[in-house]
């Protein structure tokens, strides 16, 4: 049986996405948008994590993120959304809550499929018929990879691509990939999640079923993510008491 290697499940580069309370309008203007863009910068500056790709819609926003450490990912969203959570509050004179969840989260495993997300990303605005063409939307990362001279500081200073794979990212037609999207459920990113990771890794069900060790791996891989262990047990099915017990012996 295949083993797993241990860098599968700590992976480095994560597809994020926060969306606004109820789907409400968070990001409804420049103004807001711009703010979001400077926190984003600033607290790079804090956290150990690159931006390679990001697109900041009216409700929700991408972001595609590397770093060493899934907890820096964690302390950098937290601060991010907190702060612009403040801002938004008083702008509007309203209380509560204004993001729908902390955040969700997708590893990305291959230079292929992060291709795939970054391009995914940018057409967003495109999708939602706000802009025809990817170069005409500000708050995206787009121009960060193909203009030389534009008219905001770049974000995107570390790209984690060579020239080759910039030029095939400019010229790839956008395919219907399996890529956690705003709109699905939890349940779904789950399944999407786990599909990706048993891809990637030339794995089937019946073999995680069979090594403890990856069963312990994958279920922590996936909580860290913030789904449930219930949720994941029944996706895996396999019984939740089986991935307790394996839980508890790794202690």
């Amino acid at each position: 049986m295949p083993r797993v290697n241990r860098s599968f499940f700590e992976s480095g580069t994560f597809h994020i996405m926060v969306q606004g309370l109820n789907k409400n309008y968070i990001f409804e203007n420049a103004y807001f948008k711009n703010t979001y863009l400077k926190l984003i910068k600033k607290y790079k500056q804090i956290y150990d994590v690159d931006i390679i790709a990001y697109c900041i819609m009216d409700n929700h926003t991408h972001l595609i993120i590397h770093t060493k450490d899934m907890e820096e990912i964690s302390k950098y969203m937290h601060d991010i959304n907190s702060v612009f959570s403040r801002v938004y509050n008083e702008k509007v004179k309203r209380v509560g809550y204004v993001f729908r969840d902390r955040f969700k989260s997708q590893n990305i495993y291959s230079q292929d499929y992060l291709l795939k997300c970054i391009k995914y990303i940018h057409m967003n605005p495109v999708k939602a018929k706000i802009v025809q063409n990817e170069k005409d939307y500000y708050f995206s990362s787009y121009n960060d990879y193909f203009i030389k001279n534009i008219d905001k500081e770049k974000i995107i200073t570390n790209t984690f691509l060579n020239e080759e794979e910039i030029q095939i990212l400019k010229n790839m037609e956008e395919k219907e990939v399996e890529i956690m999207d705003v709109d699905r459920t939890d349940d779904e990113n789950l399944e999407i999640a786990i599909k990706q990771m048993i891809h990637n890794q030339h794995i089937t069900f019946n073999e995680i079923k069979k090594d403890k060790k990856i069963i312990l791996e994958l279920t922590s891989e996936l909580k860290k993510k913030g789904y449930k262990q219930k949720d994941i047990a029944n996706k895996l099915k396999i019984n939740e008491k089986k991935i307790s017990r394996i839980l508890r012996s790794a202690k």
